[in-house]
């Protein structure tokens, strides 16, 4: 692992951190620019409120948050793409449908 994967690292802890992310169910890693993120994403419990604005899965999890994570990882200096295989939600395009992986 380079010195810029592990720098890449430090900030998607961050990010997940920030957004109340449970950390025990979700894997990462970065190498030459991909992060990759793997797992099942989940809140955690505290945070898990539903204001009823959009589609959740049981976690609490939904669209806008998974957007809004996909963009600040993408703005990671060193950052090319971002590889999301997360159980519950499927990327296509620019949205995600609930239910995919």
């Amino acid at each position: 692992m380079t010195v810029e994967d592990m720098a890449v690292n430090r900030q998607v802890r961050r990010i997940l951190a920030h957004n109340w992310i449970n950390m025990q169910r979700v894997d990462f890693g970065s190498t030459h620019g991909t992060v990759y993120i793997r797992g099942r994403v989940t809140l955690l419990k505290q945070q898990r409120a539903s204001d009823g604005s959009e589609e959740r899965d049981r976690a609490g999890v939904g669209p806008s948050l998974l957007n809004h994570m996909d963009k600040s990882i993408r703005k990671i200096p060193g950052v090319r793409t971002v590889s999301w295989q997360i159980d519950g939600w499927q990327r296509t395009g620019m949205g995600w449908i609930h239910g995919g992986m």
